[in-house]
């Protein structure tokens, strides 16, 4: 989410093997079940060495969206990319830091107060090499945000610290920036926060005008900055500022491949099965590993769409579309997405819903054994109507880490789309480690929960059923 094996042994091809081969093969009457051991082959490959982590925008993700393509093909799935292929490219401009940011406090009628990024606050996001607006304070469980303010958030009653989901949902109300008393457990991670520049969110090249959303901007005040800012009169204009490098041409990669419908009338309507590609490359080493592999982080979640593709395009073709599209670069910014938002194959209103798989390789001890997790089950009610159809699929047991806002499915949410994250354990200890390796990775549990999904979602291609979002729950 937001913020990544030994190679299998060739299997001569014998008439039993070809027998069970052509059972399987496209236009089979039942669709093949998803085994271990074809999960395990996407992950091992896809979080091998070998792609050194598959960093956003680099070459290995584009070797990891060119093998994608090349399983959907294999698997009888049109292709939906550039010039006729599998493969989209996202031309980008990235811009960085050139130094640390500085909160800029104006009170009216005295000097500025000045902040520095490593030294009295922490910048963990920036969305602009500027962001400023009126000062908003919300204690306890608050009230609405103004829009386009800066955001003071204190803690509720005792609370030591605001919990994510209220900065989130700041973010989502229009706060330009969120302050945010640091907590004593960030206050004992100070320097190692402190030792790297907050990343600033990407342009697409093909508009301008259109930064990646990731665009949040959230800064953690130490008690100086703290006491300064609650001592300013609501409305006092508040920044956030740095210096920044000239702005590079960069690139990312999305994978897209379509299963047309077979109603001539449900047709125009999609379901749209998604995951992220990249993960976060070579890095820092821990315990002399530097590859950041992420075989959790997501390609479980890619193994998970490519083996729905598989098992979607064998038998009867469904009713409606299926779109299978891999994002590109979501850990740092989720340019990907935020193209495919701006320049959809298909008009965003045509998407009965969107299911992106993200983290699903490790069973979540909070809930039964091969089951998966749904973000924002109570915002719709394509979960439980999932659920109801056999899909070994729950509400989401750790509502305080607001998952729902933490993939890609959230910025099509932003639009109106039902979009939601499946998920199993996204709290497991190696996360965005380089220990993020496919041994830790629990295929059975992987296949059994994936393959509980195929007929339920073959129900939702092939029925007139549209989720709609429930009072409230759309972002």
């Amino acid at each position: 989410m937001i913020r990544l094996g030994p190679r299998r042994e060739r299997v001569a091809l014998g008439l039993p093997v070809l027998g069970a081969w052509l059972a399987a093969a496209p236009g089979a009457a039942d669709p093949p079940a998803v085994r271990p051991d074809d999960v395990r082959a996407h992950v091992e490959f896809l979080a091998s060495d070998a792609l050194n982590g598959r960093g956003s925008g680099t070459h290995d993700e584009l070797v990891a969206a060119t093998y994608a393509a090349a399983q959907l093909r294999q698997f009888g799935v049109e292709p939906a990319g550039d010039a006729g292929g599998y493969v989209q490219k996202v031309d980008l401009e990235t811009r960085a830091l050139a130094g640390p940011p500085v909160l800029v406090l104006s009170p009216e009628g005295r000097p500025e107060v000045r902040f520095t990024h490593g030294r009295e606050i922490v910048v963990p996001a920036m969305a602009a090499a500027r962001v400023e607006g009126p000062l908003q304070r919300l204690e306890g469980h608050g009230g609405p945000v103004t829009r386009d303010a800066v955001v003071l958030l204190s803690p509720s009653g005792g609370a030591v610290g605001v919990p994510r989901e209220r900065i989130g949902e700041a973010i989502e109300r229009g706060a330009a920036a969120v302050l945010v008393p640091a907590s004593p457990e960030a206050r004992g991670r100070w320097d190692a926060l402190a030792a790297r520049l907050p990343d600033l969110a990407s342009v697409l090249t093909a508009m301008p005008e259109t930064a990646s959303e990731g665009g949040a901007t959230v800064v953690l005040l130490g008690p100086d900055a703290a006491r300064a800012v609650s001592a300013l009169a609501p409305g006092t204009r508040v920044r956030l500022e740095g210096p920044t490098r000239p702005a590079e041409k960069a690139a990312t990669w999305n994978t897209m491949g379509r299963l047309p419908g077979s109603d001539p009338a449900a047709a125009a309507e999609v379901v749209l099965l998604t995951a992220h590609i990249d993960h976060l490359g070579v890095g820092a080493p821990v315990d002399g590993d530097a590859i950041y592999n992420g075989a959790n982080d997501d390609a479980s979640g890619v193994a998970g769409v490519l083996e729905l593709a598989r098992a979607l395009a064998h038998g009867p073709r469904p009713k409606r579309t299926t779109l299978f599209v891999l994002f590109g670069s979501e850990e740092s910014g989720q340019h990907g997405a935020a193209y495919f938002r701006a320049r959809p194959p298909v008009p965003l209103e045509s998407i009965v819903a969107n299911v992106e798989f993200e983290e699903i390789g490790l069973p979540d001890p909070k809930i039964p054994p091969h089951t998966l997790w749904l973000t924002g089950w109570e915002r719709s009610d394509l979960g439980p109507n999932l659920a109801a159809h056999g899909a070994r699929l729950v509400a989401d047991p750790h509502p305080e880490q607001d998952f729902f806002r933490r993939s890609d499915n959230y910025l099509l949410a932003r639009k109106g789309v039902i979009a939601q994250t499946i998920s199993s354990d996204a709290l497991y200890p190696q996360y965005h480690k380089p220990s993020d390796e496919p041994g830790i990775i629990d295929y059975a549990h992987m296949a059994e929960a994936i393959g509980s999904l195929v007929e339920p979602i073959r129900w939702l291609l092939d029925s007139g059923f549209r989720p709609r979002w429930t009072a409230g729950g759309r972002p």
